[in-house]
């Protein structure tokens, strides 16, 4: 049951992990598609007013080429820079520059952003320092120019440079664009839509989870919840009345069906079991009458005490069945142990004169340090039973002239009453120390020794777990003890 347990907690941290990195890929998936939509959109409008600035670069050429009015030169300079351009023209040959440019354009050495731009147009800078522009083809010259990007003081330029030889000039024309100016709206505006895909996609996924929650886990959670308070056979049908999948339902209803089919073995079981102590237990009844009628009609001593040993063993045999059928009822019904409180020495005293007697050929010993008002949880009958068995196995894998010892006491630091079985000449393999318990099985030397169904300590195991107390074994090489712990007491 322990390694039941612990695998299963186990599989289900692994389910947890499998279940994390899933949603973390899918995270990552949705991040990624929606950077890289960004970035494209980006990247596109970049080309685009990037291959708009080759247009104007082609006209400021042949304005150099068609006219040799200086004047005429300076003043389309003036009027050919749209907002946030500049032509900046280096003549080699009189060793000056001249920077052109509108006056819409607001034209600083380091361009100073406030508010949230301050924060966007360095991220804006970085994505646009990582488009490639590549070249153009000019069909005039019949070669590329390249179109390249500049970072400087922060801010990011489109630049077209071409080497000019005229009569009139002889230098190079560059043409700027502010592309960090130019991009920063449809920044935002990409940004805006960008945010709203993640915003949607995280109320979709929450969605989702609602729903998967409500129509798979939810119902399959009641489900583990309804079934794992019941014991083996005391199993009641599913029902759900919440929302729930297909397939889910479709399961549910094999589960209940299954149900269906237990509930009727435990039926038959049950009704078997009833008969079988019924049939045992009236004729043990009828014998135990007729006997105390022959043995008050009888005045030879000796022989009523053997009729009186008779008598003994009916009533355990009328004790052993009421609590073979009452531990049933428990621990396969699932019926609630009564509540029941008593003094084990009470219980167990009878039991060691009887066995003292019954066994002469045993040294029994029977000792307990406990207070006359301390009390455990746990009927008589099955106390007994556990109690008789203990004996019997003490007997039974024993020699003749073999010590048996019987203990109770108290356990105060851990509020706990002890009872200990202990008997002399037997012994068990360490290897077989955790399989004792287990229904029908027996060792090969008990095998060997006696005959039995390999039941009795299953039995006792039972017990115990259906009052919450514990049993445990201890075995040397001559000596072999059992402890019983019970854990629910009175008057400590």
């Amino acid at each position: 049951m322990t390694e039941g347990l612990i695998f299963g907690k186990e599989r289900k941290s692994i389910l947890q992990i499998y279940r994390f990195t899933a949603y973390s890929l899918l995270i990552l998936l949705v991040i990624s598609i929606v950077y890289l939509y960004g970035f494209t959109r980006v990247a596109n409008v970049l080309r685009k007013e990037a291959y708009e600035l080759f247009p104007i670069h082609i006209k400021v050429e042949n304005i150099f080429h068609e006219n040799e009015d200086a004047d005429l030169i300076t003043d389309f300079l003036r009027d050919v820079p749209s907002d946030d351009e500049f032509i900046l023209v280096d003549d080699e040959g009189r060793d000056k520059s001249v920077l052109y440019y509108t006056n819409g354009t607001e034209f600083k050495d380091r361009f100073h952003y406030k508010g949230i731009d301050k924060y966007l147009v360095p991220v804006l800078n970085k994505m646009l320092m990582n488009i490639e522009l590549g070249n153009v083809y000019h069909v005039y010259k019949k070669e590329h120019i390249d179109i390249h990007l500049e970072e400087d003081e922060g801010t990011t330029y489109i630049k077209i440079t071409h080497n000019i030889e005229s009569d009139l000039f002889t230098g190079d024309i560059t043409l700027y664009r502010v592309a960090s100016i130019t991009l920063l709206k449809e920044f935002k505006s990409v940004l805006l839509q960008c945010a709203f895909f993640l915003v949607t996609f995280i109320l979709l996924f929450i969605l989702q989870a609602f729903v998967m929650r409500k129509i798979y886990y939810s119902p399959l959670a009641q489900l583990r919840k309804h079934f794992s308070g019941m014991t083996k056979f005391n199993v009641k049908l599913f029902n759900y009345k919440g929302p729930m999948s297909l397939g889910v339902k479709e399961t549910i209803d094999v589960v209940n069906q299954t149900v269906l089919e237990l509930q009727d073995g435990v039926r038959e079981s049950k009704s078997f079991l009833d008969e079988m102590v019924h049939e045992i237990k009236n004729p043990a009844h009828n014998i135990k009458n007729e006997i105390e009628l022959i043995e008050d009609s009888i005045n030879d001593e000796e022989l009523k005490q053997s009729l009186h040993s008779v008598v003994n063993e009916t009533e355990n045999i009328t004790s052993l069945l009421s609590s073979i059928k009452m531990t049933y009822n428990i621990y396969y019904l699932g019926g609630s142990p009564p509540d029941i409180w008593i003094n084990p020495v009470e219980v167990i005293e009878p039991i060691f004169k009887y066995y003292q007697s019954k066994h002469p050929d045993w040294t029994f010993h029977f000792e307990y340090c406990l207070k006359p008002n301390v009390l455990i949880w746990i009927d008589q009958g099955s106390l007994e039973l556990m109690i008789r068995n203990l004996l019997d196995n003490a007997i039974k894998y024993s020699t003749k002239g073999s010590s048996v010892f019987i203990g109770i006491r108290e356990h105060r630091e851990e509020e706990k009453v002890l009872i200990d079985v202990i008997n002399t000449n037997s012994s068990i393999e360490y290897n077989n120390i955790n399989k004792i318990f287990g229904k029908y099985y027996r060792t090969n030397r008990a095998k060997e020794k006696t005959v039995g169904a390999g039941i009795g300590l299953w039995i006792i195991k039972s017990i115990t777990g259906i009052y919450e107390a514990e049993v445990s074994v201890q075995s040397s090489n001559n000596t072999t003890g059992f402890v019983i712990s019970f854990q629910h007491v009175k008057g400590l």
